[in-house]
């Protein structure tokens, strides 16, 4: 009997969520729980924006509220936090869409910066490159930039935009 649901390794994978865009990773933490137990993502605003709308959610059953403890900007947030869940993936604790940890807050911060200076190095290095290759990627159209080089320019009527293009000319 089918049921009209394909099988999950048949779907197509999603985009990663915040790969290649800038943000914020944030360690949370909350009053109402045990000392030492911290709640890790990452946002495109602030650490503590976040805490607040945690803090508003109707639905979140916790106990206590949030604020943001640690804070830190970098250039892909996605792939810092892919690489921070992976390395404490030992401490996690609850459910697995919770991101929480029993962390030491210093411990934890220190390798949290750790990963993101390496990651910001990492995309420093890919715009470098992409910046060295541009110019030879573009270079057939060069010569088409210059209205002299371009056999199929012609030079406007007089009476259209006439000031326009002798600003622009000069």
């Amino acid at each position: 009997m089918s049921t009209g649901y394909r099988n999950y390794r048949t779907l197509p994978q999603e985009p990663k969520f915040l790969h290649g865009t800038p943000g914020s990773i944030y360690i949370l933490q909350n009053d109402g729980l045990r000392p030492g137990l911290f709640r890790i993502g990452a946002t495109r605003r602030s650490g503590v924006s976040k805490a607040m709308e945690f803090n508003r959610d109707m639905q979140n059953m916790l106990p206590g509220s949030y604020e943001c403890v640690f804070e830190l900007h970098t250039k892909d947030c996605g792939a810092a936090l892919d690489a921070i869940t992976q390395k404490f993936s030992l401490c996690r604790h609850g459910k697995k869409n919770l991101d929480f940890y029993q962390l030491d807050l210093e411990e934890a911060s220190n390798t949290i910066i750790s990963i993101i200076a390496d990651i910001n190095n990492l995309a420093i290095e890919r715009a470098r490159s992409r910046q060295q290759h541009a110019p030879e990627l573009m270079r057939h159209l060069l010569p088409d930039l210059e209205p002299a080089n371009n056999p199929s320019f012609t030079q406007p009527p007089p009476s259209f935009l006439r000031k326009a293009f002798e600003w622009v000319a000069s």
